[in-house]
């Protein structure tokens, strides 16, 4: 046989050894020759390993052993006749096909092999070439793992288990770096393509490298801020995770924080969805999901609060008991730490037409007040003077008003869980008129037509207003620009009044001017502080 070198002297056998001998070296050189260190000694001693193991089943004549180990001694009986060529070994050819060889086009090479019946010993050469250096052959290797089910228990090549766990550790290696990077920038749906097609490789099958794989995206996701919750769950399917009785290779406090995240990432893409629809579909919760998305833009706040509603706020108290009982892990993301922060933008809104309406009130009450000393007729007369007085009166009220809101504002946050409270159990509608702030002047009003019109006139005021509670929201007429050019249309919107309570105010009218008529002085129209 033609060889380069004597396969039994790099293994330091005896010519002819037995195959029990051949293996017995190998291994004991392999503990000596590793492939990182010297790969060139490795790639020898694994030739001269093969050679010697060919020779022996191959059953090769004493007189080809000394034809390549006496070439400096010619004679008739060995020398080759000049028209023929020698016969080369199969493992021969293979190594000849190596001399050119371009790693992308193994599958030239690979035909050619089998063509030439040497296929067997060209797959093992291509294997050990990927073990030497796995990062400069790997398009061969990931030929090898697609077409030649390398690393799987249907590989046809011997291979030892350092030789398999080095190009497994390559694999993984180059796998992991790949996931890490599309997970870190973003790229979900190459990083989901990339993990589905590895998983489907059979070299993966292997219980341990599988689950070290599922171990390694699992602290992936553990590891990376984000991420939708819609590739987690397409991870789960893949990996079988989302099953009842399914293992799931981490910590159980571990799994059960990425579902919370999982569910948090819900939530918030259920916000940022109603935030962007909120031109198009405006809402209560859409006002709500703005403003808590906002927490960092105080200003863009403040100017969104400006136009909320009841409903408004309601949404967003909602919103509030949301985060602080399911997602208390979210709160980081508000003005230290707090859901409530929202009430600080609240405010305060005090009633429309507040001293023209108090105006009207106290000119009524003085007029029917005098009603029997002055009669009917002089009444009417004098009407414009009592305007006057009431007008007057009212703006004694604004004076004495503006420091009563001076008192209340170190009363506010009683005074805006009061209004809560109120809203709550429906006897405001709009949280923004503050209980104690604007219920103070409404009380010294009562008392003010207590003292001149009795418990008839204090029974007019409570009433009036208990039907302003207890009726529909749209039986108020809307609080619309007026002129006054026209003063029914002026008094009808100042007044801002039912249809019922404009009933009940007249009659209640017409029985006090009737009593102050023909009963003067009755109980029934005098206040008990006279």
């Amino acid at each position: 046989m033609a060889s380069d070198f004597d396969c039994w002297e790099v293994l330091d056998l005896p010519a002819r050894s037995d195959e029990r001998s051949i293996k017995r070296q190998y291994a004991k050189l392999l503990k000596v020759t590793r492939p990182d260190e010297d790969p060139g000694a490795f790639q020898q001693l694994r030739e001269a390993y093969e050679q010697a193991l060919h020779i022996l089943r191959e059953g090769w004549s004493e007189v080809d052993r000394d034809a390549a180990d006496s070439t400096d001694r010619p004679t008739a009986e060995n020398r080759t006749h000049p028209g023929l060529k020698p016969t080369r070994s199969l493992h021969e050819q293979a190594v000849g096909l190596l001399g050119g060889f371009e790693d992308r086009a193994v599958d030239q090479y690979w035909n050619e092999a089998s063509t030439r019946g040497c296929n067997a010993e060209f797959e093992r050469l291509l294997f050990q070439r990927c073990v030497n250096d796995p990062e400069a052959h790997w398009h061969l290797l990931t030929w090898g793992i697609e077409q030649r089910q390398w690393l799987t228990p249907w590989q046809r090549i011997p291979a030892s288990e350092f030789e398999q766990h080095c190009l497994a550790r390559a694999l993984t290696a180059a796998l992991y770096r790949k996931l890490d990077q599309q997970l870190a920038t973003g790229e979900e749906q190459n990083f989901f393509d990339c993990l589905e097609h590895h998983s489907q490789q059979a070299w993966l099958g292997d219980f341990a490298r599988r689950q070290a794989l599922q171990v390694h995206v699992l602290n992936l996701f553990l590891n990376t801020e984000d991420w939708s919750p819609l590739l987690f769950q397409r991870v789960c399917r893949l990996f079988a995770w989302d099953v009842e009785a399914a293992v799931v290779p981490i910590a159980q406090d571990q799994w059960q924080a990425l579902h919370r995240r999982c569910e948090q990432q819900t939530w918030l893409g259920e916000l940022r969805s109603l935030m962007q629809q909120r031109q198009q579909h405006p809402s209560a919760r859409a006002n709500a999901a703005t403003l808590f998305l906002l927490s960092t833009q105080p200003v863009q706040q403040a100017e969104l609060a400006t136009g909320f509603v009841e409903a408004d706020w309601q949404a967003c108290e909602q919103l509030a008991e949301t985060f602080a009982t399911r997602f208390p892990d979210l709160l980081g993301m508000f003005p230290n730490h707090d859901p409530w922060f929202w009430k600080t933008l609240i405010g305060h809104k005090d009633p429309p037409h507040g001293v023209k309406r108090a105006a009207c009130v106290l000119t009524l009450t003085l007029a029917l007040n005098n009603l029997p000393g002055s009669g009917l007729m002089v009444t009417l007369l004098m009407l414009p003077l009592y305007a006057l007085g009431g007008v007057l009166a009212a703006q004694v009220g604004k004076w004495l008003l503006s420091h009563w809101t001076t008192l209340t504002q170190s009363l506010h946050d009683l005074d805006q869980l009061a209004s809560e409270w109120c809203v709550r159990h429906k006897l405001t509608a709009d949280r923004r008129y503050l209980v104690i702030r604007n219920g103070g002047p409404l009380l010294a009003l009562a008392i003010v037509i207590w003292n001149w019109l009795g418990v008839l006139g204090l029974a007019t005021y409570l009433v009036n207003g208990a039907i302003g509670l207890l009726q529909p929201a749209s039986a108020v007429p809307a609080d619309r620009q007026y002129r006054w050019r026209r003063p029914l249309q002026a008094t009808y919107r100042i007044a801002g009044l039912s249809w019922l309570q404009w009933v009940f105010c007249v009659s209640m009218v017409i029985v006090i001017g009737y009593v102050q008529l023909r009963m003067p002085g009755t109980l029934l129209t005098q206040g008990r502080l006279r």
